[in-house]
């Protein structure tokens, strides 16, 4: 497998990762009453942080795809940062919903660095 499906198969499992953390936390219990994340905590705040982590890895994984596609390294870079930034998100979070997020972070900095621009 060369390094750019590498890349590729690391970004697109990181969104399936984020689409699985999203769906249990609008689905699953989380408490010990049975309450999702949301029911729970029903402010705007806990929406955002819940959404953020697919809408990250679905831009990342986009950003990838131009990076790779049309040899951006515009692309590469932003991607890097948005996975970056997740990472920041996930220790941030770390004692909630961070432990969730940070596998699916490590594996589009990953992915983000296996990306193939510029002759590489």
């Amino acid at each position: 497998m060369s390094r750019a499906q590498r890349g590729f198969w690391l970004a697109s499992l990181a969104v399936v990762g984020a689409a699985a953390f999203t769906a249990w936390a609008l689905l699953g219990a989380a408490y010990s009453g049975g309450e999702t994340i949301l029911e729970e905590n029903p402010g705007l705040t806990v929406r955002v942080a819940v959404a953020a982590p697919l809408v990250l890895t679905s831009a990342v994984w986009l950003l990838l795809h131009v990076a790779c596609r049309f040899d951006a390294i515009w692309a590469r870079r932003a991607a890097s940062i948005l996975a970056w930034l997740l990472v920041a998100f996930a220790v941030i979070t770390g004692f909630s919903i961070g432990l969730f997020v940070l596998p699916v972070a490590v594996a589009l900095v990953c992915a983000a660095a296996l990306t193939p621009v510029g002759g590489a």
